[in-house]
């Protein structure tokens, strides 16, 4: 068992947060980072996102540093 778990909770409440700062709809949102609509609704619903998922909204809430060497770019999100 891991020592550690995602707070799905808390992840959600900084990006609604972060997207109401930036004016977007939750559609808006998953179309710019190239998620899937389902995935926003799923985490709203306590669902953890997929890793790709979740390093991409590390990523789009500056919280990737302590992980960049885990990070690599797709081409689609910069």
């Amino acid at each position: 068992m891991s020592a550690y778990r995602l707070d799905v909770a808390e992840l959600y409440r900084r990006v609604d947060g972060r997207r109401r700062e930036r004016g977007l709809s939750w559609r808006r949102l998953a179309a710019e980072l190239g998620l899937s609509a389902s995935t926003l609704v799923r985490m709203g619903g306590g669902g953890a996102p997929d890793a790709d998922a979740l390093v991409t909204l590390l990523v789009w809430l500056d919280l990737d540093a302590g992980i960049t060497g885990l990070v690599l770019p797709t081409g689609g999100q910069s």
